[in-house]
Order: C-alpha cells, then sequence, then structure tokens
C-alpha cells in the first residue's frame, strides 16, 4: 500500500510540473484600481483620510472582485487639476455645482443629501432671527468650500472682500472661535457638527443652529472621462449598496441622517 501510495504522490508532483508552465500562461484576471481623491472633509474624510469616504471604498469593494478603489488624499483648492491628470480617477461626496461644470467628469445619481447651517454664540436675546441677513455679519468658513451665498465662489480674498468670510482649515476651530466671540457665524457641514457636538455636548448649550441652510448637499460620486470606471457602473453598485441596506448602516454608524 505504501509503495502504491508514493507511486501516486510522485505521479501527481509530476503532473503538476508539466501543466504549470501552461496554467502560468492563464494568470487570474487581476482587479482594475480605481483611484478615488479625498480632501478633509469632515465627517466624509477627517484628517489622515478616515472618515465615511473610507467606509464607502470598503463597501464598493466588498461588493464585487473586478474593481479595486484605492483613497487618494489631495486638497480642495488642487482637487480639479488632479482628476484632469489622472492622478485619481473619481471622486466622492462632490457636485458638479461646486466648480466642476466645465470640466471633463460625468456624475452618478444623487446618493446622499446633507446640508451647510450656520452657528452663532448663544446668548440673552439671541434667537433665529440672527440668521435672516447676513449683511454687517462676519463669518468663518473653510478654504476651498463653495457656499451658495457668496455665488459659490473659492476665492479667499473674494469672499473676504466682498461677503466679510475669512476661510481657515478647520470646522472645530471655527466653531470655538465663534463661541469665543471672534466672529458672528460659522458655516458647517450638519453632519460634521452633529458628530461634533456628541464628542462636546457641553458646547451644544453654548451656540445657536440655525434653521436656514446655506445650500442643500446633493452628493454624487464624479469620474474623469476615459477612466477605468463610469458613472453607469458606479450607479449600479450604489443601487445594489442601497437595495441590500448596507448604504444606509454606513450613513446610521456615521450620524448621517439621509
Amino acid at each position: 500500500m505504501t509503495a502504491i501510495v508514493a507511486r501516486r504522490t510522485a505521479l501527481s508532483v509530476a503532473l503538476s510540473l508539466v501543466l504549470l508552465p501552461f496554467l502560468s500562461a492563464f494568470p487570474a484576471t487581476a482587479a482594475t484600481t480605481v483611484k478615488v481623491g479625498a480632501y478633509e472633509f469632515p465627517p466624509y474624510v477627517t484628517e489622515g483620510g478616515a472618515g465615511v469616504t473610507q467606509g464607502l471604498l470598503d463597501l464598493l469593494n466588498a461588493a464585487q472582485n473586478d474593481l479595486r478603489f484605492e483613497l487618494v488624499l489631495t486638497s480642495p483648492q488642487r482637487r480639479y487639476e488632479d482628476l484632469e491628470q489622472g492622478r485619481f480617477d473619481a471622486i466622492a461626496f462632490e457636485s458638479v455645482a461646486w466648480g466642476w461644470k466645465e470640466r471633463p467628469v460625468d456624475a452618478t445619481r444623487v446618493f446622499l443629501q446633507d446640508a451647510e447651517v450656520f452657528v452663532a454664540k448663544a446668548g440673552p436675546g439671541v434667537d433665529q432671527s440672527i440668521f435672516d441677513s447676513l449683511d454687517g455679519k462676519t463669518i468663518l468658513g473653510r478654504l476651498g468650500y463653495h457656499y451658495a451665498f457668496a455665488g459659490y465662489n473659492s476665492d479667499p480674498k473674494t469672499l473676504e472682500s466682498v461677503y466679510r468670510t475669512r476661510v481657515t482649515v478647520t470646522h472645530e476651530g471655527n466653531v470655538r472661535n465663534v463661541i469665543a466671540g471672534r466672529a458672528t457665524f460659522a458655516i458647517v457641514t450638519r453632519s460634521f457638527l452633529n458628530q461634533f457636538l456628541k464628542g462636546e455636548p457641553d458646547l451644544a448649550k453654548r451656540i445657536l443652529v440655525s434653521g436656514r441652510t446655506d445650500q442643500i448637499y446633493q452628493h454624487t460620486i464624479l469620474v474623469r472621462r476615459g477612466g477605468p470606471v463610469t458613472a453607469a457602473a458606479l450607479d449600479a453598485l450604489l443601487d445594489r449598496l442601497e437595495a441590500d441596506g448596507r448604504l444606509g448602516a454606513l450613513w446610521a454608524r456615521s450620524g448621517i441622517a439621509p
């Protein structure tokens, strides 16, 4: 019996050596890499690249095997040229209205809504009427962001000279500066504010959040024309993730109300 097993083992090894060159001629098809640009945009992208965007890419990767989505960090100002020059192929949680209308991109369907709200320092006599007009008010915003009240113009000099808006690099710092009396308003993403106040519940008593929104985000994924993935293909993946509840679960985990 031992001799029979030994002969079978030797035959198996020999057969493997004979077939190896033929098998290597048909390698497994590697997934196509899709690079997805991301800039700090809490809670979608936090410092270092974590956040909701990475969660979405994880879902897209788990839903299929043909494409491999990878995060590539950029900046709000540099993102346009980086996409056009092929440093990445797509960018998530974007809107064509944010400076993309004349650029070679296609958009998926809207898959999530969010909003920008104003924050003022709470105090005696301060109520929602403070948000009725922006005239004479000083505002803190984020560098590279496009605001509806400013006609979506993101130029820092224009924002400061025409709209009394100074741009910084942190939502959190802007909120704290309003509480300290250094500006009338901060304009922040509603989903960011929800997360921030969960970690800083005492600050919720020291601010007043506007019922007025500056803009309602219509979040899409923008893709570079001629790149490795199309908007239609992403729409199909988003539909699948939405239908099976995985997108809704991601929004819930992230504190985002669709």
